[in-house]
Order: structure tokens, then sequence, then C-alpha cells
């Protein structure tokens, strides 16, 4: 908004003073009616040259002076009233304009809280969804199964659900590995006993058992193999037998062979004899059924 009024920085009081001077001064004026009534005295005679000096000094001359300041005192508190009204009317002008801004500022702050009102609309639709007030106190009656809350809340009970159903795995889960570990351990003791043991970066060192009388499946296993090497064996050296006593009792009974010593018969002799000791051996111990082979 423009302003209206203006304002200068000088006062101007020559005019005033010029007309308020001509105004005390002239017409029907205090000062022209004391001249004239001077005057009529003068004519009449109530008054010599002396006398008439005197009261045109005393009386005309006060006069002078007092209409002159008092015109410059007028003039001077009219130019400052002028001002003063100047002064009135740019203020008033200036709280226009401040009122004019402040009016167009409350509308954009209305507009603005209307926005901030639809934006709290949506926010609590996407939020809370739709409530139902009673109409009377302003009470909450309910609201619909919808927006973030009311999802946020399903997710928390599924998430309660799932904690429930996580929990039971999980404790199946630590029944499932009890139950190995048992296995394992049971495994273990049944198969190699319990032992003691050190362990450094080259590997396990300084084993001894501590199962005491409990044996073994393993050393079971190594019994039951040792047994089936000297049933290796005993099969082994009785089916030498068998066939070099056969040929024994061939070579008897055909006459053709000689027995002295060093001859062939004296060697299947040796032969069947030594398959007779092996088998002896393989009922006896273990050591003598299987040789170590060095």
């Amino acid at each position: 908004m423009a302003t209206t009024a203006g304002v200068s920085n000088t006062i101007s009081i020559e005019d005033k003073y010029n007309t308020l001077v001509k105004q005390s001064l002239g017409g029907d004026s205090v000062y022209i009616r004391a001249k004239e009534t001077i005057q009529e005295l003068v004519t009449d005679g109530a008054l010599d040259d002396a006398q008439k000096a005197e009261v045109i000094s005393s009386i005309l001359g006060g006069a002078v002076n007092s209409i002159s300041g008092t015109c410059m005192s007028t003039a001077l508190e009219w130019a400052k009233f002028e001002k003063e009204i100047e002064l009135k009317k740019l203020e008033l002008d200036l709280q226009l304009a401040i009122l004019e801004h402040e009016v167009a500022l409350k509308e954009a702050q209305v507009d603005q809280v209307e926005i901030q009102n639809r934006l709290a609309l949506v926010e609590s639709r996407r939020m809370y969804g739709i409530g139902t007030f009673d109409v009377t106190t302003g009470a909450l009656l309910g609201l619909t199964d919808e927006g973030k809350v009311w999802n946020d809340m399903l997710l928390v009970t599924q998430n309660t659900t799932n904690a429930g159903v996580e929990e039971t795995l999980l404790t199946s889960k630590i029944r499932e590995s009890e139950v190995a570990i048992h296995k394992v351990v049971a495994d273990t003791y049944v198969n190699y006993g319990s032992y003691t043991f050190a362990h450094s970066p080259s590997g396990v060192t300084s084993v001894v058992p501590t199962h005491g009388a409990h044996v073994t499946l393993s050393q079971t296993q190594k019994d039951i193999a040792i047994e089936q090497g000297k049933g290796y064996a005993y099969n082994a050296w009785a089916n030498a037998l068998t066939g070099s006593a056969s040929m024994l009792g061939t070579a008897i009974a055909s006459d053709y062979f000689d027995f002295s010593n060093g001859s062939t018969g004296d060697v299947l002799l040796s032969t069947v004899l030594s398959c007779a000791e092996g088998l002896q051996k393989a009922t006896t111990t273990t050591a003598e059924a299987i040789p170590e082979v060095v």
C-alpha cells in the first residue's frame, strides 16, 4: 500500500506569520480600533501632541509588540500542529499498511490451519481408521478395523503367535539336540568306552581308558575278528592237511613212493606233519594261530 501523506523536513511559518499580522493589524482589529480611538481623541482635543506621542508610544507600540509576539507564537503553534497532523496521517497510513499485512498474514495462517487440519484428518485416518463418537459427550464409541495402529496390533499379535511357535520349535530342537548328544555319548561309550587324553597342536596324546571292566563294541569286534582270523587259519590248515594226507594215502597205497630221507615221499610226509602242527596251533592262542607279520 502506498502512503497518502508525506512529511517535509522544514517548517514554514513566514506565510502564517504574515497572515496573522495582517489579520491582527487590519480591518476591524483591536489595533485599528485603538488607533482610530486615539485619532478621535486628538481630533476632539482631548489629547495634545505630547499626550498623543505618549499614548502612541505606550499603547500602540505595546500593541504592535504584543501582536507581533503573539502572531509569531501562534504561527509556530500553527506550523507545529500542521506537522503533528502530517505525522499523524503518516502514522495512520503506516498503521493501515501494517493492518493490511496483518490481514494478509491472518488469511495465510487460516489457509495454513486448513491445510494442517486436512493433513491431521488424513494422518488420523491412516493411523486409526474412522472413529464413531457420541454426539452429546464427544466420547469415542468405536473404531473401524483399519489404519496403521490396527495393522501394528495385528502384527504384534501375529509376532506373539509366531514367538510361541518358535519357542515350541526351539524346545523341540533342544530336545532333539539333547537326544543326539545322548546318542553320540552312548554310542561312543558302547563302541569305544571312556578315555582321558591330552590335546596338543600335533593331535590327541596320552590316551588312557577309564571305562574299567566295560567291554566295548570295538573290543568285541576285534575279538570276533581275531576269532574269525583263527577260523580262517584253522580252515586253511585243515584243508591243507586234508589235501596232503589224501596225497600221502594215495602214495602209500601205490607202493611206488620212496620215503627215504630227502625223497619226494619224505617231503610229502613232512608237509602232512607241518599241516597237522599248523592245525593244532590254530586251536590254541591267537599269537600262534595268527603270527604277527614283521
